[in-house]
Formats: structure tokens, sequence, C-alpha cells
């Protein structure tokens, strides 16, 4: 029965009219391309990105999401493009998006400021006969519940805009404009899908050569919903690895909000970065779960540019 209330959980928070459906990211400054378009050829060089979240471990059908990006400038980083490929399940629903980006970016002060363009495309699905499903009756027999297998494919349309220099960054953006129709059933409009704001920032301090404090908070709105904001304070040393931690706004009936991530990063060799946070639930939800893990790895090809010149910062 556990696993009928829980698909009936995820189903609304799927489906509901409003209400947050994108993942979140605790290590968001370092996927930015999953949240803002503009992002695109902001790195020196070809990069690609492998991202793996498991959120509240120990929850039966809890979210779990694995993603695939690349990040290409051109023409001496006034032109990049990007693609993102996100797999992400729920209980017995399964999404994938595949995402596209293109930026352009002029020179502002001393940075640099670029406007994105996300084209994307969204399957929804959802595994009736799954064997994590159980009933104390028949669902057959039940006219209320829907068991046959349903799918939907949805494209939409994103914006963004990002500044950056070599100390500061701040973007915002609304990965999917267009507020499609998500329901299985044609005949009905109940469920749509939610536009989602986000404003993220960051300031690094440099404190020596090889010591850098770094605070950023990325900030999510979707109508109807509470805002929620990720704050953390990073410490960079070294130019090699970096440990934080972080706090989350929400959670269920917690005034307290919804989570304190642990944080670390490191560049294993200088081409490649490991990040990795683990989520501490804080909020009601924390009695039943084992909190949730991340983990996020960054390649990036060669480049004809100075080691010195590039960010040493881990955003």
């Amino acid at each position: 029965m556990r696993s009928i209330i829980i698909a009936l959980i995820v189903s609304v928070v799927l489906n509901i009219g409003y209400g947050q459906q994108e993942r979140q990211y605790s290590q968001f400054m370092y996927n930015k391309l999953a949240i803002n378009p503009a992002f695109a050829g902001a790195l020196p060089s070809t990069s690609f990105g492998l991202l793996y979240r498991n959120q509240w471990m120990g929850f039966e059908g809890s979210p779990v999401t694995q993603s695939l990006s690349a990040n290409i400038p051109f023409l001496d980083q006034r032109v990049g493009v990007g693609a993102n490929l996100i797999h992400s399940t729920i209980g017995i629903s399964d999404m994938w998006t595949l995402s596209g980006m293109y930026a352009y970016r002029l020179p502002m002060g001393n940075g640099f400021i670029s406007g994105g363009l996300e084209g994307s495309i969204r399957y929804y699905g959802v595994d009736y006969s799954n064997n994590s499903l159980r009933a104390d009756q028949n669902l057959a027999a039940d006219n209320a519940v829907l068991v046959e297998n349903n799918t939907k494919v949805v494209p939409n349309l994103g914006l963004g805009a990002y500044y950056a220099d070599k100390s500061f960054y701040i973007g915002i953006s609304a990965p999917r404009l267009l507020q499609s129709n998500i329901d299985f059933n044609d005949v009905l409009l109940i469920s749509r899908e939610v536009i989602h704001f986000y404003l993220m920032s960051g300031y690094s301090i440099e404190a020596n050569e090889e010591l850098f404090f770094t605070p950023q908070v990325n900030l999510k709105f979707a109508k109807n919903s509470p805002v929620s904001l990720d704050a953390n304070l990073m410490v960079d040393f070294g130019l090699k690895y970096n440990a934080g931690v972080s706090y989350r706004t929400g959670g269920i009936n917690s005034t307290l909000g919804e989570s304190i991530d642990i944080l670390f990063g490191m560049k294993v060799i200088q081409p490649l970065f490991l990040g990795l946070s683990y989520d501490i639930q804080i909020g009601d939800l924390g009695r039943y779960n084992k909190g949730s893990i991340e983990c996020f790895l960054r390649y990036s090809l060669p480049g004809d540019y100075d080691v010195d010149v590039q960010n040493p910062r881990f955003f």
C-alpha cells in the first residue's frame, strides 16, 4: 500500500497545474548549463559534464537524476553552444529531457555578458506495470485509477542572460517558457508545465594567492510555489581543492528549512574536476530518509589559453 501512496504523491507533484517541477541541484555552481542557456561557451575550452543525484536515500521511489552535458566555445568565446541530456525517475514515473543551447557573448566592463536561447524536447512516462507498484486489490477493478502505461512528449523554449568576470558572476534564466499541456489524457487540461525563474550569483574574495572565499546563491521561483533559495559558502585553497556548506530553504512543515549540504570539490588532474555533496535533511521528511548525495564530474579539453588567466576558482 505504501507504494500506491508514493505513486499518488508523485503523480500530484508531477501533474498538478502549479508547483515546483524542475529538478534541484546542490552543486548548481558547477551545473549552470542545466539552469541557464547563456552559460554556453562561458568556459575557456570544450567541457563535458556528468552528474548523478540520489535524493532522499532509503525512501522507496525517491528521485534519482543523471545528466550528461557538453559546453563548447567558438570564436574566442564570442559564441557558445551546449547540450544537455537529463534522465530523472520518481517512483513509477520517468522523464527524459534533451536540450540544445546557443549563446552570444560581448565584452562588458572587466568581463563578458551573454544572452542565451534554449530549445528542448521532454518525454514523460508512467509505468503502471512496474513491479514496485503494489495494492491490496486489483487496480483494474477501480475505474478511478488509470492502469495503462502513459507517455507524453512536449517541446519547449528557454532564455537566459549571464555576466561573469574573474571574481563575480550573475545570471537570470527561464529554461522552459512554454506552459505545455502534460496531461496524458488530451481530452482534459489539468496539468501544465510551470515556468521556473532562476537567479544565481557568486563572488570570490581573495584572501591570498591560494585561498579564496566564495559565497554563492541560487534563487528559484515558480508560480504558486514557495521561493526556493540555495546559499553556500565555499573555501577554495591551493587552486585545487574546495569545501563548503550550503543551506536550502523549504521543507515540509519545517521552519528550519529543507537541508544543510556538505560540499567538496577537487581537480583530480588539471583537466578533470570532481564535485561531491551530501544533503542532510532538516525538515520532517528527514525522519524517513538517509539524506541525498550528488556527484559531478567535468572534463575539459586542452585549449589555447593561459592557465593563469583561466578562472582559477571553481565556478
